[in-house]
C-alpha cells in the first residue's frame, strides 16, 4: 500500500468522516471541477526522506457551501489523524505512522469564490520506512 492509498483508506473506513462526506467525494489529488460537496480532497506536499524514513505532509482540503460544515469535516480529519503532536507517534496503520494532523496558520476557512465554497485546510503528517511502500 502506497501512503497515498493509506490516507484514503483510513477516510472513508471513517464513519465520522463519512457521515459528512460520501467515500466518492473524498479524492486524492485536484479537485475535479464542478464536483459534488461537501467533498475532501487531499494530496502530497514537499516531504523528507532520511536514513530510509519518509516524512510526507499532505494537504487535506475540506470543503463544503457551508462553512460550518467544512469546519465540522476538518475537526474529524484532526480527530482522526490527529496523534500526540510534540509527544509522539500516534499509531501505525498499513505499515504508516499518522504522526500529526494540524489546521495550517490560515486564520480559519480560506473562502473560495469561484465554486461558493470554503475550504478548511488540514495537514497529516506520515511517517514510514521506504521499505514499507509497495
Amino acid at each position: 500500500m502506497k501512503p497515498y492509498e493509506a490516507m484514503g483508506w483510513s477516510m472513508i473506513n471513517a464513519t465520522a468522516i463519512t457521515a459528512l462526506v460520501t467515500t466518492t467525494n473524498i479524492i486524492h489529488g485536484l479537485r475535479p471541477k464542478n464536483s459534488d460537496e461537501p467533498s475532501i480532497n487531499y494530496y502530497e506536499l514537499s516531504g523528507l526522506r532520511f536514513n530510509g524514513i519518509e516524512n510526507q505532509p499532505y494537504s487535506v482540503n475540506c470543503r463544503s457551501t457551508d462553512p460550518g460544515i467544512a469546519n465540522d469535516i476538518a475537526r474529524e480529519v484532526v480527530a482522526l489523524f490527529n496523534g500526540s503532536v510534540q509527544t509522539g507517534i500516534y499509531g501505525t496503520q498499513n505499515g504508516f505512522d499518522f504522526a500529526r494532523a494540524h489546521t495550517p496558520d490560515t486564520g480559519g476557512l480560506i473562502p473560495e469564490p469561484t465554486d461558493d465554497l470554503y475550504n478548511a485546510p488540514v495537514t497529516v503528517t506520515i511517517v514510514y520506512p521506504s521499505s514499507t511502500v509497495s
